[in-house]
Order: structure tokens, then C-alpha cells, then sequence
């Protein structure tokens, strides 16, 4: 599998990020890289709890964490996690009000079926991908290396909030 969807943290761990988040100074942004309408808060605090656990769950040396929440006309586009230093992310929904949009997307590597049905026009199968919609419920995390091209869909309606952990390679 080309990214793993796995419940790390609990309901609990969610609040306590919540609070987290709400308590950093706001930094909004137009643009930030890849994020685009966004408010980005990185925690220089000593971290809660719940970011103790993902990082057990990651078993890597930390690079950096932080929230980021989205609101109507927010995305990421596509993009791959390229900086050297990154091995693993770990993207952790910890809240969304009123959602509509804002799913997390990924382009995986089609495979070639092996019984053929049908007719087939052109053989050119390499390089092609498959877009998936990366089902998530709040508290679950996305869990994938620097290679995945991944994005989150413009927020039509309402906000998410999730925390980005990137860990070292």
C-alpha cells in the first residue's frame, strides 16, 4: 500500500490538539508552498501528549510539527514531500466543523489488470496513476513517505484542522 490510514491518537488526544492549536498565535497565509488560503501554527512549545504518541507510532527523529486549518477556498495542491531531510509524514485530522470538501487526495501507480477484458486501445501503461479519495474520520492519521503525491481539495464549506508531523529519513 502506498499510504496506511490508522487511529493513533484518541478522542481525548484530539481535544488536547485543539487546545494546542488555540492557543499559538494565528499565521495566515495566501500562500505557503503547496497550501494555499491557509492558517499554518507551528508548535514550538513542549508538545502534548497526543504528538508524543505519533511520534512513537513513527519511531523517527522528529523534523517538524504543525497544524494547519483550512476554511472555504483553502487546498494543498499535488505535490510530493521533497525536502532531503523528510522520510515519513504523518497527517492527523483532528477536527472539522461543518465540512464540505477538503478531502485528502493521492495519485498511487495504476496496475495493469491481469485477465484482460474488453479491448484495449493503446499500450502505453507506464507512469499512469490512479487518483484516490483518502477516507478519513477525525482522529484518524494518513501515514505515507516523501515520494506519495498527495493534496487536499478546496474547502467549499466549513474548516479542518489537522496536524502535519514529518519526520526524518
Amino acid at each position: 500500500m502506498y499510504y496506511d490510514v490508522e487511529k493513533i491518537i484518541t478522542n481525548e488526544d484530539r481535544h488536547e490538539l485543539i487546545d494546542c492549536y488555540n492557543s499559538l498565535p494565528s499565521n495566515v497565509a495566501h500562500t505557503d508552498y503547496n497550501l494555499y488560503n491557509i492558517d499554518k501554527r507551528y508548535i514550538r512549545q513542549e508538545p502534548p501528549n497526543a504528538i508524543r504518541k505519533i511520534e512513537q507510532h513513527a519511531n523517527r527523529s522528529v523534523y517538524s510539527h504543525y497544524f494547519v486549518m483550512y476554511h472555504e477556498g483553502s487546498y494543498t495542491r499535488m505535490h510530493t514531500d521533497n525536502d532531503d531531510a523528510v522520510g515519513l509524514t504523518i497527517v492527523t485530522l483532528v477536527d472539522t466543523v461543518d465540512l464540505v470538501g477538503g478531502e485528502t487526495l493521492a495519485l498511487v501507480p495504476a496496475k495493469m489488470p491481469e485477465e484482460k477484458k474488453g479491448y484495449q486501445k493503446g499500450n502505453d501503461h507506464k507512469g499512469r496513476v490512479i487518483p484516490r479519495v483518502i477516507r478519513m474520520n477525525e482522529g484518524d492519521s494518513v501515514i505515507y513517505d516523501r515520494s506519495l503525491m498527495h493534496g487536499v481539495s478546496e474547502i467549499e464549506k466549513g474548516k479542518r484542522l489537522v496536524l502535519v508531523s514529518w519526520f526524518r529519513r
